[in-house]
C-alpha cells in the first residue's frame, strides 16, 4: 500500500506537469485578452481552482518534468511545488524546550480586546463562537469517552 500511495503521488505529479504544459501552450495560442477566462473556465470543469491551474503551468515551465521526475526525495506535488520555487519551504519546528507532557491539552486560540459583547464587532463574534463550538465538541467527546 505504501508503494501504491508513493505511486499516486508521482502520477498526481505527472498529470500535473502534463495539464500545465497543455495550459501553457493554450496561453501561447489563445488570443490576448482570451487566456483568464478560458482559464477559469477549464478550472471549474476540471473542479479545481483556478490557483492550482496557476500552479500547474509554473510548475510545467519551470522545470519541464524531467528535474521533478529524477529526484527521489519528490513524493507528493507539494514536494514539487517546493522543489520548483512555487512553495516556500516549511519553517522548521521550534522547540520551545516543553516536553509533550508539560503542554496542555488544548489551548485556546481567540483574543478580543473588548470586555463586553455589546463591544465586539461581528468578526470578534463570529470568532468567538467559532471557539465556543470547538471547545463543545471537545466536551462531548471527552464526556462520551470518560462516561462523566
Amino acid at each position: 500500500m505504501a508503494a501504491s500511495a508513493v505511486g499516486y503521488g508521482q502520477m498526481a505529479i505527472r498529470y500535473a506537469l502534463k495539464s500545465g504544459a497543455i495550459m501553457n501552450r493554450a496561453k501561447d495560442i489563445i488570443p490576448h485578452g482570451e487566456f483568464i477566462p478560458w482559464l477559469q473556465t477549464q478550472a471549474e470543469r476540471m473542479e479545481i481552482t483556478e490557483r492550482t491551474a496557476q500552479k500547474w503551468m509554473k510548475l510545467a515551465k519551470t522545470n519541464n518534468g524531467s528535474d521533478l521526475m529524477d529526484a527521489h526525495d519528490i513524493k507528493t506535488i507539494t514536494d514539487a511545488y517546493r522543489a520548483a520555487g512555487i512553495l516556500p519551504e516549511p519553517e522548521p519546528k521550534q522547540d520551545g524546550g516543553e516536553s509533550e507532557k508539560d503542554k496542555p491539552p488544548f489551548t485556546l486560540s481567540f483574543k478580543s480586546q473588548y470586555h463586553h459583547p455589546s463591544e465586539w464587532s461581528r468578526d470578534a463574534a463570529r470568532d468567538f463562537l467559532y471557539e465556543f463550538d470547538r471547545l463543545a465538541k471537545l466536551a462531548m467527546q471527552l464526556k462520551t469517552e470518560f462516561g462523566l
